[in-house]
């Protein structure tokens, strides 16, 4: 695909529109201004702007056709989860913002991530169940696979209208892990599989981050001798970061502790396992032990954590030591429609069983 100079784009417009050099170079400005970019990239927001297409369409592809490195695709996907933006230190020491969405169609599932001034453009449009149609992202390698960069040349269209891929993406309910059965803190007795609970954040234990296999995620060590990653179960590998949560969840029933790992517990806290990691080895470092490490960045790094209300599932242990412990496999924020329907159906067995007895 043809890359168009600032002059190409800048005739193609005053062709389109009629809009004199004057009229142009005060919308470049007011555009580099308003979004931080140069001439080059101002021009294409302002063609895009004026619903001026300067590229050949690009190539439909299904998410499971995703490579790393392709360029000027689109893909159609389902909103499955959304997570909160986070604060992030640019190069330059100014900050920025950045947000991750999980998208889905019928072949797989990838990250969609939107920084800065295309968080603003879009974020807020946005909600879990929302088929988004993302035109030219960037696809890059990301820690759990593909991931879809949303840059300045992208272009992302909710709920179109118009393209026959979307009637082939399943809907959320069939998508979402809503099979788990919901229960109260407080009824557990130990060894309950697939549960979720609701609750709020009351507590974090620990955070840390270990090097760990990427198949089986057990930790791994470094061998000096020959400069090598060695898993005991699947020998020489490149090792991924890990990042590890322990935290006390309450619903007013009862508490119980949980353990999230990898992706799922680096959402939870908004921040990337590598950036933890640095600080777990400032710290370390310092001369303090990894136990110690690892309490000091839940109390004094990740406590705005504390006080959020989050749905998790997994499975019941009785540890020796902890006593109840929620193995968890993932979270999700509040869905409050879904909670709705959770409450009816409840009352709804509730006057069923009432019903049996007055019966």
């Amino acid at each position: 695909m043809a890359v168009l100079t600032k002059e190409d784009i800048l005739k193609l417009v005053r062709s389109k529109t009629g809009m004199s050099e004057g009229e142009i170079e005060k919308k470049l400005k007011e555009i580099m201004k308003r979004e931080g970019v140069g001439e080059h990239a101002a021009a294409l927001l302002l063609a895009e702007e004026l619903g001026i297409s300067l590229e050949e369409e690009e190539e439909a592809l299904k998410l499971g056709d995703l490579v790393p490195g392709m360029t000027g695709v689109n893909v159609v996907g389902r909103v499955l989860r959304k997570y909160p933006p986070r604060e992030y230190t640019r190069r330059d020491g100014g900050k920025g913002v950045v947000a991750n969405l999980i998208i889905y169609d019928a072949t797989g599932k990838v990250r969609l991530v939107l920084w800065d001034s295309q968080f603003g453009k879009y974020y807020n449009e946005i909600n879990p169940g929302d088929v988004v149609k993302v035109i030219n992202p960037s696809v890059r390698e990301g820690r759990n696979g593909v991931e879809l960069h949303v840059n300045f040349r992208s272009r992302i269209i909710v709920n179109p209208t118009d393209d026959p891929r979307v009637e082939e993406i399943p809907p959320i309910e069939e998508v979402r892990s809503y099979n788990y059965k919901r229960v109260k803190i407080g009824d557990l007795m130990g060894g309950e599989k697939f549960i979720e609970l609701r609750g709020t954040v009351a507590r974090l234990y620990r955070v840390t981050v270990y090097d760990a296999c990427p198949q089986c995620r057990r930790k791994v060590d470094y061998d000096p001798a020959t400069e090598t990653w060695i898993c005991p179960e699947h020998g020489e590998v490149e090792p991924v970061k890990m990042t590890v949560v322990d935290f006390g969840l309450d619903d007013g029933s009862g508490y119980i502790r949980v353990t999230l790992f990898g992706d799922e517990a680096a959402d939870l806290l908004g921040v990337d396992p590598e950036e933890i990691y640095e600080k777990q080895k400032e710290l370390i470092e310092a001369g303090a032990t990894p136990k110690e490490a690892s309490r000091k960045l839940a109390e004094e790094e990740f406590y705005t954590v504390l006080g959020k209300e989050i749905v998790t599932r997994g499975n019941v242990i009785d540890d020796k030591f902890f006593g109840l412990i929620l193995k968890a496999f993932g979270w999700d924020e509040i869905d409050f429609k879904r909670e709705i329907s959770i409450e009816r159906s409840q009352l709804r067995e509730a006057l069923k069983r009432l019903e049996e007895v007055e019966g």
